[in-house]
């Protein structure tokens, strides 16, 4: 059965990466070679990106396309999820998981 692709999900999870990152809608836009209302009908599900619009904005965000499509695709590469989630935290809030996940490896017999 094919998945309907959600831009509603797309929209917030883009415009969480752009608030966690500090940019303004306008820096954004910029980057992406956008206008800022097209990137706020975005954000907020009211459009879909056209495909190369949509190239330049996970290009600009440096994510990968699963991270903003996830609620839309049905084979989603997991590594590349935890990657772009743990790119989107500060950095003090990154070293902290970082630090959990090894411990929680080492606890494992795995040793890292």
């Amino acid at each position: 059965m094919e998945q309907p692709l959600n831009i509603l999900l797309m929209g917030e999870r883009l415009r969480a990466f752009r608030v966690s990152k500090k940019q303004t809608m306008k820096e954004f836009a910029e980057l992406c070679g956008i206008s800022e209302r097209y990137l706020a009908d975005i954000e907020r599900g009211v459009k879909a990106p056209k495909l190369e619009t949509f190239v330049r904005i996970v290009n600009a965000a440096g994510v990968s396309p699963e991270y903003l499509l996830q609620d839309s695709l049905v084979g989603v590469d997991k590594g590349n999820l935890v990657r772009d989630t743990l790119n989107i935290l500060p950095p003090e809030q990154q070293t902290l998981f970082q630090d959990f996940i090894l411990g929680l490896v080492k606890s494992m017999g795995q040793g890292v």
